[in-house]
């Protein structure tokens, strides 16, 4: 109780202590830019270093607080303590593996239900899958036409990848989200029936067909699964992701405009370096 006691009020004191530090450095920004002559670009490096030193205290104090804050756990450990966290979709699993056999039109509802439950599920999965492909491609076919960047100024070309992208990226994370939802909700109602199932035909022998999933369903999830599958994705993202970058690097006016914006933020605002 009493290493928990400390760990408690350390916590507190360090949050607060962040939070104020996080506030002081907002502050003084304000400062710098209410003080300095930020249209002719009159901040140099002196003026920040002046105005930001009160700061440099706190920070002090808040990094000698996270250094005693790891003092602290050796001296009081932590002891995770496991908690069992309850997967809807291994408890669907499990109580589908023991459905026993049945007759009547009630047992042959609920049977439907079930499977009912799973035919939405799996065309909910499907649709998202479309909707987050043509997306990809929409967004794709903007990006990779020159044309559309042809303009010199940037804000333009940043807006007008804005309106094309923007409402597919958006689409796709609804169609995810509303996906994530979907798959809950149904999920529980299924295992609703199937505990019913359960309950109603007890002592009857278990359904041999119904202990596993579709055969081309657990097929698509084991290739999935596989560690050579999940190696040539993590393989395709990461030359997708070189090739980009090569792409701007050799696209030297892009570079440059880069590192202009580098170089007045330095300069200009941060006050780095040599004022301009």
């Amino acid at each position: 109780m009493k290493a928990n006691r400390i760990r408690l009020y350390y916590g507190i004191f360090l949050s607060l202590l962040t939070a104020a530090l996080g506030a002081f450095f907002i502050a003084q920004s304000v400062v710098i830019l209410a003080d300095g002559n930020w249209q002719q670009g009159a901040y140099n490096s002196e003026i920040v270093a002046e105005k930001l030193f009160p700061v440099s205290i706190v920070l002090y104090i808040w990094i000698a607080a996270v250094i005693a804050g790891f003092v602290l756990s050796l001296y009081y450990p932590y002891k995770e303590k496991t908690v069992r966290v309850f997967n809807e979709n291994s408890a669907r699993r499990r109580l589908a593996e023991r459905v026993p056999q049945g007759s009547g039109e009630e047992y042959d509802f609920k049977m439907q239900r079930v499977r009912v439950e799973r035919r939405n599920r799996l065309i909910v999965y499907i649709v998202c899958a479309a909707v987050c492909f043509a997306g990809v491609i929409a967004s794709g076919v903007y990006l990779l036409k020159s044309s559309n960047f042809a303009s010199h100024d940037k804000s333009e070309s940043m807006l007008n990848m804005l309106i094309n992208v923007g409402p597919w990226v958006l689409i796709g994370f609804l169609a995810c989200l509303f996906t994530t939802f979907f798959e809950k909700f149904s999920i529980t109602r299924e295992i609703t029936v199937l505990k019913q199932l359960i309950a109603s035909n007890k002592g009857n022998p278990v359904i041999s067909a119904d202990k596993s999933e579709n055969k081309v369903w657990l097929k698509i999830k084991a290739f999935f699964a596989h560690k050579y599958t999940k190696l040539g994705v993590r393989i395709g993202v990461g030359i997708i992701g070189v090739t980009f970058v090569l792409v701007g690097i050799f696209d030297t006016e892009g570079a440059r405009d880069v590192l202009l914006k580098a170089i007045n933020i330095c300069t200009e605002c941060i006050g780095l370096g040599l004022s301009l």
